[in-house]
């Protein structure tokens, strides 16, 4: 009796290791819903102090593109040729044009006075005074940077954008003043320029790099520099 039940047991693994058998688990692991296998990430932290994740964590924001940094607006009052500007950036490639004397320049120039640059570093005026347009008292430019994904910086805190703003006044006391809003809210996080620094520095943007913001005169410079032979 013993030996007829060991058959049996025999038997029927012999039966469960037949081609059936793999086709029944090939098909179980078919339908079985798939793991995501999160890879390792490399962890940094930058001067300001925020840590950062790099890795596929943020594989959506990769698959769209940069989340942050990305500049979505510029808008100006009173600057340069402009009474009033405002410009919707898309993510990715922007070409504005223009006549001579139209005001295209100015934009850019915006972007780099908004973001914390000096004036010296556009090479179109010696002072941020010389940036308020005739017969006004002060100027405005406004930058909306976006601040998305999980790289965003202190998002609880400047949401899903972050607006700069940079008043500058035709006044000896004070040439101009910094505001830090959340893009979401509008409301004012800080009146700090090291906040700003905080922010392009986590961005990696830098206003005084031509290999960021390439001005006109810069180019010419270049061109100017550069050895045919080479």
């Amino acid at each position: 009796m013993a030996k007829s039940r060991l058959k049996h047991e025999i038997d029927n693994a012999d039966i469960e290791s037949t081609p059936a058998k793999r086709a029944r688990i090939e098909q179980d692991q078919t339908d079985a819903p798939s793991q995501e296998i999160t890879p390792e990430l490399d962890v940094s932290r930058n001067k300001t102090g925020v840590t950062r994740l790099r890795g596929k964590q943020a594989q959506g924001s990769q698959a769209g593109g940069p989340e942050i940094g990305i500049v979505e607006c510029v808008e100006l009052v009173d600057f340069m040729c402009h009474e009033k500007a405002s410009v919707r950036l898309c993510p990715k490639v922007n070409f504005i044009t223009g006549q001579n004397g139209s005001g295209k320049s100015a934009i850019l120039t915006a972007l780099i006075i908004a973001l914390g640059g000096k004036a010296t570093t556009t090479n179109r005026a010696g002072s941020l005074k010389g940036f308020i347009r005739e017969g006004c008292q002060r100027a405005i430019v406004r930058v909306e940077l976006r601040n998305r994904g999980a790289d965003a910086y202190r998002p609880d805190i400047y949401g899903s954008s972050i607006i700069i703003e940079r008043q500058l006044r035709n006044s000896s006391a004070m040439t101009s003043q910094f505001k830090i809003m959340n893009g979401d809210t509008n409301a004012v996080v800080s009146r700090k320029k090291e906040d700003v620094v905080n922010i392009t520095d986590y961005m990696a943007i830098q206003v005084d790099n031509p290999i960021n913001i390439l001005s006109q005169d810069a180019a010419r410079e270049f061109l100017a520099s550069t050895s045919p032979d080479k």
